[in-house]
């Protein structure tokens, strides 16, 4: 059954999901060692995708039930839409499973994207009566009506698996409503080391592995350093499809990494300076900025090369493997266009 869901459009979405945003509030307790606690989150989530089943209804909303003695439902862990994703962090490497219910149809987001989702989080917890193992789970916030958010600003545990998934389609309505189609939506398991960890709360407990339903309806490509060059690019190597599992490129070492730096090679000119040029339109002199990427056509209604990326010092437009000149900290004006 295709899913549409009709949202009215709500201004002011910028707002972010403050819960998905960790505490920095310091604990009076000493942490506990992360190795350890993943130990306990990991075998806690497996054992639930051992004993529940989810039941999905037409608008992908789920629920997750105990598997009774005798029972012949399919446990979460054996069904085919369940996958996993391994994040090294801490000295550990993490399986974060996922269930990707529908994938979407549309672009995939990266961690410095914002995305605009529905959601709905849970804790759960394991408890043993005469040797009989339960767990309850505990709905902490749910978010019905889409919000944005950034990924970068979130628990990593977000940031690692909804770019797995796509964004659909939308369209608008006469009433000044939206309606979605084909979005992707999933569930995720994160253990706490990638989500609040020790920094609890009055519904969140300290070392709580997480439940979270979502789904993404659509992405905006962000540009944190307004130098007009995505984050996505500036994060690492955009040739590198597995740059973003790695820490983010710092040209200059200056603790900021690139996509938040608007000088990212050090050497006293912006980079939004640096991939700018000159051309002659009639008599007038007039400025323009190459992209990141060239065009793959020239538009011949602009007086200038659109397949040209920005360069290296030496003019060099093509070769995947120049230095541009706003990496490069040797480089300095005049620039040869």
């Amino acid at each position: 059954m295709k899913s549409l869901i009709k949202i009215a459009l709500v201004l002011g979405l910028f707002v972010g999901v403050y819960s998905c945003q960790p505490d920095d509030s310091s604990s009076l307790q000493p942490l506990r060692p992360y190795n350890e606690v993943y130990e306990e989150d990991i075998k806690k989530i497996e054992d639930f995708l051992d004993t529940h089943y989810l039941t999905v209804d037409g608008d992908f909303n789920t629920v997750f039930t105990k598997i009774p003695d005798g029972g012949s439902q399919t446990p979460i862990s054996g069904m085919p839409e369940l996958e996993f994703k391994e994040v090294d962090l801490h000295d550990i490497t993490y399986k974060v499973y996922y269930l990707k219910l529908r994938e979407g149809t549309g672009e995939s987001p990266t961690r410095v994207d914002s995305t605009l989702v529905g959601y709905k989080g849970n804790t759960f917890y394991k408890t043993t009566v005469d040797g009989v193992d339960n767990y309850s789970q505990t709905v902490f916030e749910e978010n019905i009506n889409p919000i944005w958010f950034n990924l970068d600003g979130v628990v990593r545990g977000w940031a690692e698996i909804v770019p797995q998934f796509k964004m659909g389609t939308y369209s608008s309505n006469t009433d000044g409503t939206i309606s979605f189609e084909d979005f992707g939506v999933g569930v995720m398991f994160i253990p706490s080391g990638l989500a609040y960890f020790a920094s609890g709360s009055s519904n969140i407990p300290s070392y709580s592995p997480l439940i979270f339903n979502f789904k993404l309806y659509n992405l905006k490509r962000m540009d944190h350093d307004q130098d007009g060059i995505l984050s996505m690019y500036e994060y690492g190597d955009p040739l590198d499809n597995d740059r973003f599992s790695k820490d983010p490129i710092d040209t200059d070492e200056d603790g900021r990494p690139d996509y938040l730096d608007v000088d990212d090679d050090g050497d006293g000119f912006l980079t939004k300076f640096e991939r700018s040029f000159t051309y002659l339109d009639g008599s007038e002199t007039r400025t323009a900025y190459y992209p990141y990427f060239g065009a793959l056509v020239d538009d011949p209604s602009t007086p200038y090369d659109d397949t040209r990326g920005i360069p290296s010092c030496s003019g060099d437009f093509s070769s995947s493997n120049r230095v541009r000149r706003h990496l490069d900290k040797t480089c300095k004006p005049p620039y040869t266009n």
